[in-house]
């Protein structure tokens, strides 16, 4: 499979360095597995053939001042089938207004069939393209705000590691790269492979997969601490039952004041809030446990299976089931 991975001035050289590393490690695990085997051929092309380019082939100056040197000018790069787009750190939008060569490659790739992964803030310069309209996405969590406004077609999931949307995918910020890398390799590759990559890598699969309900996961960068405080005790107690009345009685609110404050601090009503926590966690026991949709229901504080099921299927687009049989690989 042929991967350019594109470098700008301002990128972040470590989204270069890990996809080389990753992508690298794939290959080197996959040639080891090759030779184990009867069928070893030992002119065997390595599974990624990987090529980095600037938007004119000269050397660009990282965050933090690293340059870096590219193989080649977009131009002159091979037919790429899967293109991974940097981060680029907290600079994007000065950034973006010079990357219009970049923008305009990516387009004509996209209408040939390519495959194009956008790490961190990279999916500014896809979404800038017109590619994300109508597709999911996420971004680093810092500027999801700020990319919802001037994307505002793009279906933003500020809350997710990695979306993939068929030829597009993203990863949020910074470390999630490594997510989003590790699912290429089981996309384009195995789940085995995968597997082994984090394994030899140290990427501890499990611990960086739950960010769906973590901290990061619903807007805490507010200046409400009560508010705050009401949401950290709403994840301490996701598994009872939670009457918003008393809820407001608890911390002294009233209804009114709950839920005007709590919509100005994260976005949403404590409701909606509740919910989405709910859901998030129930996706994570469909992808990392065996246990049937009723044990997860009274896990999430549901008494009614039949009515959170279909509270799922309206949030999520699918029925829990179909949800497990398409992701529950993602964790492993």
């Amino acid at each position: 499979m042929n991967v350019s991975i594109l470098m700008a001035d301002h990128c972040s050289s470590t989204s270069v360095a890990a996809t080389l590393e990753f992508f690298e490690t794939a290959n080197v695990l996959h040639q080891y597995a090759a030779k184990k085997s009867a069928r070893h051929d030992p002119g065997h092309a390595p599974l990624f053939k990987l090529e980095t380019a600037s938007q004119d082939g000269r050397s660009v100056a990282c965050t933090g001042g690293l340059r870096l040197t590219p193989d080649k000018a977009l131009a002159e790069l091979n037919p790429p089938q899967l293109i991974i787009v940097p981060g680029f750190m907290f600079n994007i939008l000065a950034v973006l207004p010079g990357l219009d060569k970049m923008i305009e490659w990516l387009q004509l790739q996209h209408r040939q069939g390519c495959y194009i992964a956008s790490m961190c803030t990279g999916a500014f310069v896809t979404a800038q393209a017109g590619l994300l309209d109508g597709r999911c996405a996420t971004t680093h969590w810092v500027f999801s705000e700020q990319f919802a406004q001037r994307f505002p077609k793009v279906k933003l999931q500020p809350e997710r590691t990695v979306t993939d949307d068929g030829q597009l995918l993203c990863s949020g910020g910074s470390t999630s790269g490594s997510d989003l890398l590790l699912h290429l390799i089981r996309k384009f590759s195995s789940p085995q492979l995968a597997a082994e990559c984090a394994k030899k890598l140290l990427v501890d699969v499990a611990v960086r997969s739950q960010t769906p309900y973590a901290s990061t996961t619903f807007k805490k960068n507010h200046t409400d601490a009560e508010i705050l405080k009401i949401q950290i005790w709403l994840e301490q107690r996701l598994a009872h039952s939670i009457v918003m009345e008393q809820l407001a009685a608890e911390f002294g609110l009233s209804m009114r004041n709950l839920i005007r404050r709590f919509k100005e601090a994260t976005a949403q009503t404590p409701i909606e809030y509740l919910q989405n926590l709910r859901i998030e966690k129930a996706k994570f026991l469909l992808e990392s446990s065996q246990q049937g949709f009723e044990q997860i229901t009274l896990q999430v504080g549901y008494a009614d299976g039949n009515s959170f099921r279909r509270l799922f299927k309206q949030r999520v687009g699918l029925a829990p089931s179909a949800y497990r049989k398409r992701f529950e690989n993602t964790r492993q």
